[in-house]
C-alpha cells in the first residue's frame, strides 16, 4: 500500500511538473490576438503532450546518467556519447509524439502537413527548446545524486564517528576494571600481612561481587544512577573492611535521581580517590559524602571528603581514575558536562560532575 502510495504521488509530480510550462507555453498563445484559435481541449493537449513525454522521460534520463553518464566522468567520450543518445531519444520521441497530434494544431498549414514532413519541420525548429528541457532535466538530476551523495557521506562519517566513540567509552570504561581490581588486591594483601583472615575473607567475598557488577555493566556507557550506586556501596564496603572505623560513609541522594542515567563507573574512582588521597594519609580517617541531586536540566553529582585537601597546584597529578572520568565526560557529553575539583571550604575535597538529567541511554557500545 505505502509502495503503490508512492508510485501515485511520483506519477502526479512528473504531471503537475510537465503541465507548469505547458499551461504556461498555452496561456502566453491565448492571449496573443490569433488567441481565439487556441481554445479547447484538444489545443491544450497539442501543447501539453510534449512536455508531458519529457516529464515521463526524466526518471529514465536519471537511471540512464546514473549508471552510465555520472557526473565524475563528465568531459569523457562516453559520457558525451550517452548524453548525446538520451537527448537524441527525448528529442526524437517527443516530436514523433506532437507529430501525431498535428490534426488538433491550431494552425490550418500544419494540419494540412503530413506527419513526415511535419515531423521535419518539428525537429529542424524544436532542437533549441528540446535542449534547453534536456539540459535542465540534467541540472536538476545531477543536483539530486550530488545532495544524495552528500548525505549519504555525512550519514556515513556520523556512523563511525558514533562507532568511533563508543569504542573510547568502551576502553576507557575497560580500564577502570583492572585500575580497581589491582588497588583491591593490595588491600587484601596488606590485611593478610596483618593476619587478618576474617577482613582478607569478606574482602575476597566482596571482590567477587564487584566484579560480578562490573562485569554486568559491559558494554553499556550509561547506566541508572540507583546500579551505579549499588556498585560503589560494595566498593566503599571492601573500603571499610579495610580501614574498619576510620572511613563513614554518607549518602544524600534524591529520589528523583535514582533513575537518571549516568556515565558506568563515573562514581568510583572519584571515591578512589577521595579515600587514596584525602582520607588514607589521615590517621583518624573521616567521612565520605556521595551526593546526588536534580538541578534544573542538570543532573549534579558529588563526591566530598573530610580529608588532607588538595596539594599546591605544582604538586599535583591527575591520577587515571580522574583522567578517565574527565576523558569519558568528554566523549558522551562534549559541551554539556561540568567536572570540578576544589578544596571544600570546611576542609577535604570536594568533586562536582554536572551532566545532563536524562532517563533514556544516549548510547550502548
Amino acid at each position: 500500500m505505502v509502495a503503490f502510495q508512492r508510485l501515485a504521488l511520483r506519477i502526479l509530480g512528473l504531471f503537475v511538473l510537465g503541465m507548469v510550462p505547458a499551461l504556461v507555453s498555452w496561456s502566453s498563445m491565448l492571449s496573443s490576438p490569433e488567441g481565439s484559435v487556441f481554445t479547447g481541449p484538444k489545443q491544450l493537449a497539442y501543447y501539453a503532450l510534449p512536455w508531458l513525454v519529457w516529464a515521463y522521460y526524466c526518471p529514465l534520463i536519471r537511471v540512464i546518467l546514473r549508471r552510465w553518464a555520472p557526473l565524475e566522468n563528465a568531459g569523457r567520450a562516453s559520457w558525451i556519447a550517452v548524453h548525446l543518445l538520451t537527448f537524441s531519444l527525448g528529442w526524437v520521441g517527443n516530436e514523433v509524439v506532437q507529430s501525431a497530434l498535428g490534426p488538433w494544431s491550431p494552425w490550418a498549414y500544419e494540419r494540412a502537413l503530413g506527419f513526415l514532413p511535419f515531423l521535419a519541420k518539428l525537429l529542424r525548429h524544436s532542437l533549441i527548446i528540446d535542449l534547453i528541457a534536456y539540459a535542465g532535466a540534467c541540472g536538476v538530476i545531477y543536483g539530486l545524486e550530488a545532495r544524495s551523495r552528500l548525505r549519504a557521506q555525512e550519514m556515513t562519517a556520523a556512523r563511525l564517528e558514533a562507532q568511533l566513540a563508543r569504542a573510547q567509552l568502551e576502553a576507557l570504561r575497560v580500564q577502570l576494571h583492572p585500575h580497581f581490581l589491582f588497588n583491591t588486591l593490595n588491600a587484601i594483601s596488606m590485611l593478610a600481612r596483618k593476619g587478618e583472615t576474617d577482613g582478607v575473607v569478606r574482602m575476597l567475598s566482596g571482590l567477587s561481587d564487584l566484579l560480578r557488577l562490573a562485569l554486568a555493566s559491559v558494554g553499556k556507557a550509561e547506566v541508572p544512577l540507583r546500579a551505579e550506586l549499588d556498585f560503589l556501596e560494595r566498593y566503599l564496603a571492601l573500603q571499610q573492611i579495610r580501614f574498619s572505623d576510620r572511613l563513614q560513609v554518607k549518602m544524600r541522594i534524591s529520589p528523583e535521581a535514582m533513575d537518571a542515567r549516568v556515565p558506568s563507573l563515573v562514581l568510583q574512582p572519584l571515591a578512589e580517590n577521595a579515600v587514596r588521597h584525602g582520607l588514607a594519609p589521615q590517621n583518624a580517617g573521616g567521612l565520605l559524602e556521595i551526593g546526588a541531586e536534580r538541578s534544573g536540566a542538570d543532573l549534579v553529582l558529588s563526591v566530598r571528603d573530610t580529608g588532607v585537601g588538595l596539594p599546591p597546584e605544582s604538586e599535583r597529578r591527575g591520577g587515571l581514575g580522574l583522567q578517565n572520568v574527565r576523558a569519558r565526560l568528554a566523549v558522551l557529553y562534549p559541551d554539556t558536562h561540568r567536572f570540578t575539583l576544589e578544596n571544600h571550604p570546611a576542609g577535604g575535597t570536594l568533586a562536582v560532575v554536572s551532566i545532563p538529567f536524562h532517563r533514556e541511554a544516549l548510547a550502548d557500545a
